[in-house]
Order: structure tokens, then sequence, then C-alpha cells
């Protein structure tokens, strides 16, 4: 009976296309769509994802919030009504089963193809989750490049009484590791520095470049090379050159460059966490004889602005 392939139908809708209410009746007790909520209809069976996507349909406005968000972002499990938060000015009726606020929300997050609450706010408000498994959610959500930079917007957009949960939660959370052996190289680093009065920043920024380990007071950065992505023959030809002349920048402007490939972080990481403590410590020690130059050479610039064959391709792109 469904008048078309949409995947939603409120009881307008399917009048507007000629369904009368037993029409409507005798289609739902055929299983040829499926009772939703009062006025709410779905042609999938409706499972608690189906039922949430629908409630999403009708209320493009809402966001979830809660325990609901807390399921979305595999939390908890669901719990039904859902709950969710509108702008003030619309309805807070939500029928059977969705609880609705009113609030504004300055920051949201697609998940299963409905909005909710960002991973932070959402792990920030789950006081009843373990709080191990609301900081691994931070570590997968806020992974990745720019995955700090993520980090640092949503916790600029809470409300300040969720911000000191947040940062309270966040403390001394690893986030912007790109994969799983950079975070295993991480974790042994941070702990290999405990007692130090350093930073350990993720992804940091040196003369324009990211590199997976940043420690700014020993100046002191780490690239933790898989093999597979950097090796000189099987990495792009653009990839090997950026990556040489960043190392280079590095190196040229007082930093100390360490660089490990995968198989020592998997068999050898005793050795790398020894080696990188006793750099940052010896740099530390001896900062007043360091010399930082005081001049650039065009080369000290990001490489693709002045490289024949990366400015080429830049411009052509």
């Amino acid at each position: 009976m469904a008048p078309t392939i949409a995947r939603f139908w409120t009881t307008r809708d399917l009048r507007a296309v000629g369904k009368t209410h037993n029409d409507i009746a005798g289609a739902v007790r055929r299983g040829e769509i499926f009772r939703i909520t009062r006025d709410l209809y779905s042609t999938e069976e409706p499972d608690d994802l189906v039922k949430l996507k629908a409630l999403s349909w009708a209320r493009p406005e809402m966001v979830y919030t809660g325990d609901t968000a807390a399921f979305l972002h595999g939390l908890a499990p669901m719990r039904w009504p859902a709950h969710g938060r509108v702008p003030r000015t619309r309805s807070r009726d939500g029928g059977e089963l969705l609880t609705l606020t009113g609030a504004a929300t300055r920051r949201t997050c697609r998940r299963w193809g409905v909005t909710t609450l960002t991973p932070l706010e959402t792990a920030a408000t789950a006081g009843s989750v373990a709080l191990a498994a609301r900081r691994a959610l931070l570590e997968r959500a806020y992974s990745g490049v720019k995955g700090n930079d993520r980090l640092a917007a949503d916790i600029a957009a809470l409300p300040p009484s969720v911000r000191a949960k947040a940062t309270t939660l966040t403390d001394g959370l690893i986030t912007g590791a790109a994969s799983e052996l950079e975070l295993k190289a991480i974790r042994a680093i941070v702990a290999a520095l405990d007692g130090l009065d350093v930073e350990v920043q993720v992804n940091g920024m040196i003369r324009g470049y990211r590199f997976d380990i940043v420690i700014p007071e020993a100046r002191v950065c780490i690239e933790i090379d898989s093999h597979r992505y950097h090796s000189a023959l099987r990495a792009r030809q653009e990839d090997f050159i950026k990556d040489r002349w960043k190392g280079n920048a590095a190196v040229r402007w007082g930093w100390t460059l360490l660089r490990y490939p995968d198989a020592s972080i998997d068999h050898a990481l005793d050795e790398v966490t020894e080696e990188v403590r006793d750099t940052v410590v010896f740099n530390l020690d001896n900062r007043r004889t360091r010399k930082i130059r005081q001049y650039e050479l065009p080369t000290d610039r990001e490489v693709w602005l002045w490289h024949p064959l990366l400015r080429v391709r830049v411009e052509d792109g």
C-alpha cells in the first residue's frame, strides 16, 4: 500500500495522496506500513534506530540529548521515551515516545542519520556511564589530524555548567592520534615523561607542519612512521617530498626530531620511551646553550609554497 518509496509518512501525507482512515488501518494490519506513534508511520519495521530517525524526520529542529545521545554514541542501551531538545519557540509536545525540553544548542553532530549532542557534551552529561567508557568514546571521536581542533571547538560551545565537567573529563586524555599505532606510542611516551614539567601535544604544529608528537618545552618532536605509508618505495612522490622538507624545517629551527618506525613501536617500545625521556631531559637541562637561528631561507617556508613540483600541482589543483 506504501504510496511511494518515501521512508516516513504522517497521516496528513497519506491522506494527501488519497488514503482513507480505513486504508491506513488496513495497511498497518497487513504490515505494509508500520505505526511509529500517533500520526507517524514508517515503511520499515521499527527498531530503536528507525523510531529515532522517524521522530527526527518529523522534528528536524530537534537535537537528541541525555540517554538518547548516549545510546547514539554507543555508551548505553536505548531507553524510551527518547529525550530531545528543541528551540524555545517550538512546541515541547513530543507525544508518547519523546520527552522534549526547550533550549538552544550551539554544537551538534550527526550519528546514524540523526542530529544529536557532540561526543563531548554527551560524555560530560552521561554521569551514569562508567568514566572509562566515556573517555574511550572521546579518544575515538576526537582522533585524527583535526581531532584536537574539533575538541577545542566543542569545549568552547558548551554552556559553563557543562564545560567544567568536560574539562575534568578530558584531563590527560590523548586525542588527535591518527591510528592505533600512534595511540600506543603516545600513551607509552606520556607515561615515560611522568614527573617532568612538559606538555605532550598530539599533532602539534611546527613552522606550518604537523608532527605526531610535540614537546614544546624541550623542543622535541616525534614522528611515528608506518612502513606502508612512509617508505620511499611506497609513499606518493609529493608526500615523500613534504615529509623530508618537514623534518629539515624542524631541525634547522632548533628542534630535536626523533623518528620511529612501526616495528619499533610494536617490538622495542621500552627502548623508544627510554630514548625519548633521555632526549627530553637532556634538552631541558641544556636550554641556555642551544641557539636558534634568526634568519630564514626561502626553503624554510612550507615546501608546497616554493617547491617547483608541489607548487605546480597546487596551482593546477
